[in-house]
């Protein structure tokens, strides 16, 4: 993995209050795992009314995942005062998201100016603590200046 510097020697806090301002993620139940600069984990934990019909994770629930861990990684490398927001991603969907939760690894690819690229592999957690990729994803996250969430 490319070791990122981030521009922002405040990052870790202004990733907390970036995940915190994403109310989707409170009421997923979402928790932020891990950030370093240009990296960031999500993980949720499975719950029956995020869940669909054969009692796996949702495939919108995983493409939320995967994007939200996208936006948190590129935020890493954000200067001070400036912030992401999504500018497309793709998901596959690979396999099942069975399991106790789900991990969305995210990393970024290419810190651009204007637009980082990340992708995210997106682990289903089994009760014995085996994984299984279930979701492989790709975004870009535009930056835009100045962030409403304060300068740093």
């Amino acid at each position: 993995m490319t070791t990122f510097e981030p521009r922002n020697p405040e990052f870790r806090s202004f990733v907390a209050r970036y995940v915190a301002a994403q109310r989707y993620l409170t009421v997923l139940g979402v928790e932020l795992a891990r950030v370093e600069p240009g990296l960031a984990e999500y993980l949720l934990p499975y719950r029956e009314d995020i869940g669909q019909q054969d009692g796996f994770f949702h495939g919108g629930v995983i493409g939320g995942l995967a994007e939200g861990a996208m936006g948190a990684a590129a935020a890493t490398l954000v200067e001070g005062g400036a912030n992401v927001v999504g500018a497309e991603y793709k998901i596959n969907l690979l396999a099942p998201g069975r399991g106790t939760a789900i991990l969305a690894c995210a990393t970024v690819v290419r810190p651009g100016r204007r637009l980082i690229v990340c992708r995210a592999d997106v682990l289903a957690i089994a009760t014995d603590g085996s994984t299984t990729l279930c979701a492989i994803a790709q975004g870009a996250m535009a930056v835009i200046e100045p962030s409403p969430l304060g300068d740093g």
